[in-house]
């Protein structure tokens, strides 16, 4: 996703809370962020119609026909009478700034929070309630967990909390989790027949959790 700075998620939240109020009350709230998501990620793809879209010489009546052949009937009306109400406002420019908003709120309602964790190799189930644990202590929140393989993580694991890298205090809670995986990544290199990567793999779990 492309980065998006402080003022434009502002001023999306303002449209992702109103969006987020009339699905909810529809029981499409979840339904509703998918397809934000999808369409975000569409635009995204597609820098000559994110440039339509957030262009101010194109007319509303323009990209209002664009969003009614593109989307009606493909997606909720929900979703396109949303977006027709921030095209009227020459906002749809701010397509991937909602549906990030959108997603912050709706997290937030439900007490959730995004965590990424990336693994060299696959979490056991006990690591895997543990990490959650760990997450669901540091922020008060309930993770809601992307787990990610990587054998290039040698350092054991990596931890992103709501696009954020893990601080140092949910680091001392993951230590023993970091140590356990590194010791799991050896010996899937040994068993390579990499014996010598040995000494690296406690190196670099150094560096990450330092």
């Amino acid at each position: 996703m492309a980065k998006i700075d402080d003022r434009e998620l502002g001023v999306a939240r303002i449209y992702a809370e109103a969006m987020l109020e009339l699905a909810e009350a529809q029981g499409e709230g979840d339904a509703l962020l998918a397809e934000l998501e999808q369409v975000s990620e569409l635009v995204e793809r597609m820098p000559e119609l994110a440039s339509f879209l957030a262009s101010p010489v194109v007319d509303a009546a323009a990209r209002r026909e664009v969003l009614e052949k593109t989307l009606r009937g493909r997606t909720s009306d929900l979703l396109v009478d949303a977006l027709q109400v921030v095209n009227r406002h020459g906002r749809l420019g701010l397509l991937p700034a909602i549906a990030a908003a959108y997603r912050a709120v709706e997290r937030r309602r439900r007490g959730l929070v995004d965590a990424r964790v990336v693994t060299a190799v696959p979490f056991t189930d006990e690591q895997r309630a543990g990490v959650t644990a760990a997450i669901a202590h540091y922020t008060g929140k309930r993770p809601d967990l992307a787990l990610e393989i990587d054998p290039a993580v040698l350092g054991g694991l990596v931890v992103e909390v709501e696009g954020k890298k893990m601080d140092t205090s949910l680091a001392g809670r993951l230590r023993s989790f970091a140590r356990d995986l590194e010791e799991r990544a050896a010996r899937v290199v040994w068993g390579e027949g990499g014996g010598g990567l040995s000494g690296l793999v406690q190196n670099d779990a150094n560096e990450e959790l330092r």
